[in-house]
């Protein structure tokens, strides 16, 4: 019975394999036809449920992260806001001076750039609603395929092993806690480029022409992806790994002088695209990159400790309860083995040195050894600049994705070979790898879990390390996979459709209010999240996340930049209304502060529309309530007088 559920599971997946790319359009157009997607915004019912007005009916299962605010606050409503602007370049959504979408999140934006990404053709031909669906499902089936691909170059296409690197880069949990906006991107159009350029160099007739197309499109997409700290580091990875593979499968390389011709259109189209970019966001550009954050970090490693090489152990349990301190974001991982290989390397190498696939791990081994180094001991200045690894400050996160890829090529170099590790060979490794994680447990760690639990943690890494090394295959690779699954696809929700942010009473207010009075500019008082509502719903708030400062604003109430410091950086802007004296007060982390803005300075600016939280003052006459929701929670405001300049 067994041996029939095995052949049949094998068989399955075999047949997934071969038709992947047609199961995939089917699973993505079923998913967009359903308008399901993992986004959070549910997080907005949160402000109106009530007995009368109760919660939307969009989440199907899991829940929404407050945590994830980078995603429900900022990127969807942005994503949404282009909808009133018809997919320009320039927005006035959120500032006065206008921001540049394409610098800003890479947002909807109606020119040759949106060639290369696909996850906002949704927004752009079939709107919002559909949009969000179809930027969720694809992003998650493209990393699932572009994943596979990229573990059936590092594995010389063991289809099994590559199943398994699928699932354990796609489902890891910092991939799906990151998976909106930046991170994952970063991470997806690596790989990407990745796979692209090895076909194109083995691939033959039109699968070279189709990679031709395809990989111009890719750099340029992940050139402008704009995270530095994560690019240049999975970029130098990119060329190490292309480089390795080149060597190990230098046979299978063909070239033909008509090649030179393709590679001068790839690099002529990409430096077109981004010569033009450079040039129409030249200003855009130079504020974000002056900014006092995050433009000027600048980082020298040296600030991680060991624990940072190793699977953290509270990244299992952080999609059922949320840590204690930092953030559950900050403290995700990858799932990986690579300190157990690292430390049985040396017999590794002895018995599959004949092996081309050695170069491969030789090279990771050299790649890891760069990070490991960079994280712990640091670099000096000079050396930093000179390698731009000053711009990397986020190197445990690149670390992880090698350790995972070096964990896929193990297990490929020891599943393939002849030779079984003894006893003798693995316990000290096994005890060493988890004495170390006991070593690990401090006393901040205790305040989330109980000492027992991490224990069964470690028990379960060092069992499952255990099989890996014992060629017990089939027990490692469905263990595994389940606990990625479990800690990994658990993170986001399943939920259907935009209601939570369209559908409440207050947000048709200012949908209203948006369509009759399109130039109007609003102001959301005191709560953060009324920002996010305003310009998905085609409101224009001056207080919105900018994503670089919008001097314009800032100049009409801080004439002589006293205050610059504060505001020059990406910011979540929280506006305080007050009779007193105008204050601009830094926030408690460096991506948001408040601004306590005195009445009479607000209208310095050419705010129409206030919407709060509160009542404003009783004895200011500047603005007259309009509008209060039906259990009082907020309101809206219009300004009184007429004298209102754009």
């Amino acid at each position: 019975m067994l041996r029939k559920v095995q052949k049949a599971a094998k068989n399955s997946i075999l047949f997934a394999i071969k038709w992947r790319y047609l199961i995939a359009l089917i699973v993505f157009v079923l998913c967009v036809v359903l308008k399901l997607h993992g986004s959070s915004i549910a997080i907005y019912d949160d402000m109106f449920t009530s007995s009368e007005q109760p919660g939307s009916s969009s989440v199907i299962a899991g829940k929404p992260r407050t945590i994830r605010s980078d995603e429900w606050l900022v990127h969807t409503p942005y994503y949404m806001s282009q909808a009133y602007n018809n997919f320009e370049k320039d927005s006035n959504a959120m500032s006065l001076g206008g921001q540049d979408m394409i610098i800003g999140y890479n947002a909807p934006v109606l020119d040759i750039t949106v060639l290369g990404k696909p996850f906002v053709w949704g927004y752009i031909l079939l709107g919002n609603e559909y949009g969000l669906s179809w930027y969720w499902c694809l992003k998650l089936i493209l990393i699932i395929l572009v994943s596979f691909e990229l573990c059936m170059i590092l594995t010389k296409k063991n289809k099994k092993i590559s199943v398994f690197g699928a699932i354990l880069i796609s489902f890891a949990p910092l991939v799906q806690w990151w998976f909106v906006p930046h991170i994952v991107d970063v991470i997806f159009w690596g790989m990407t480029i990745l796979v692209l350029a090895y076909h194109f160099l083995v691939a033959k007739g039109w699968k070279r022409n189709l990679m031709m197309v395809l990989l111009p499109l890719s750099l340029v997409t992940f050139a402008l992806a704009l995270f530095p700290s994560l690019q240049i580091p999975i970029a130098l990875l990119d060329i190490a790994l292309l480089v390795a593979f080149l060597l190990r499968d230098k046979k299978e390389i063909t070239f033909q002088k008509k090649d030179i011709w393709r590679i001068l259109v790839i690099a002529a189209y990409v430096i077109a695209v981004l010569g033009y970019t450079i040039i129409t966001s030249k200003d855009a550009i130079l504020a974000l990159y002056n900014t006092a954050y995050p433009g000027k970090r600048v980082s020298l490693g040296g600030n991680y400790t060991l624990e940072a090489l190793f699977t953290n152990l509270v990244t299992f349990t952080l999609p059922f309860k949320d840590v204690t301190y930092l953030n559950n974001c900050e403290v995700s991982n990858f799932i990986h083995f690579a300190p157990i290989l690292l430390m049985l390397y040396p017999i590794i190498w002895k018995n599959n040195k004949r092996d081309k696939n050695m170069v491969v791990g030789n090279i990771l081994l050299a790649s890891l050894s760069v990070m490991v180094v960079f994280m712990l001991a640091g670099f000096p200045e000079l050396l930093a600049k000179l390698t731009f690894f000053s711009y990397i400050n986020r190197m445990d996160i690149v670390y992880g994705f090698a350790a995972t890829l070096f964990t896929i090529w193990g297990l490929n170099i020891i599943w393939s070979s002849r030779k079984s590790f003894s006893w003798k060979q693995i316990f000290l490794p096994l005890l060493i790898y988890a004495a170390l994680y006991i070593c690990f447990i401090s006393k901040e760690d205790l305040t989330y879990l109980r000492w027992w639990q991490y224990l069964i943690n470690i028990s379960g890494l060092t069992f499952l390390s255990w099989l890996m090394l014992t060629k017990h295959q089939t027990s490692f690779l469905v263990l595994t996979s389940l606990l990625v699954l479990v800690s990994g696809a658990t993170v986001n929700p399943i939920a259907r459709g935009v209601s939570p942010l369209f559908s409440h009473p207050l947000e048709k207010k200012i949908s209203e209010l948006a369509k009759s009075d399109k130039d109007a500019y609003w102001l959301a008082e005191g709560d953060t999240r009324l920002t996010a509502i305003g310009i998905a719903n085609g409101a224009k708030v001056l207080n919105a996340v900018n994503f670089y400062p919008d001097f314009k604003k800032w100049s009409l109430i801080d004439e002589s930049g006293q205050f610059k410091d504060v505001y020059n950086r990406y910011a979540h802007i929280v506006v305080q209304l007050t009779d007193n004296e105008t204050q601009f007060i830094p926030g408690p982390t460096a991506d948001i502060f408040t601004l306590k803005l005195n009445y009479e300075d607000s209208l310095k600016w050419p705010i129409k529309y206030i919407v709060s939280p509160s009542e404003l003052l009783e004895k200011q006459t500047i603005y007259d309530k309009i509008y209060e929701d039906t259990e009082g929670k907020y309101y809206i405001y219009e300004r009184t007088d007429d004298e209102i300049t754009h």
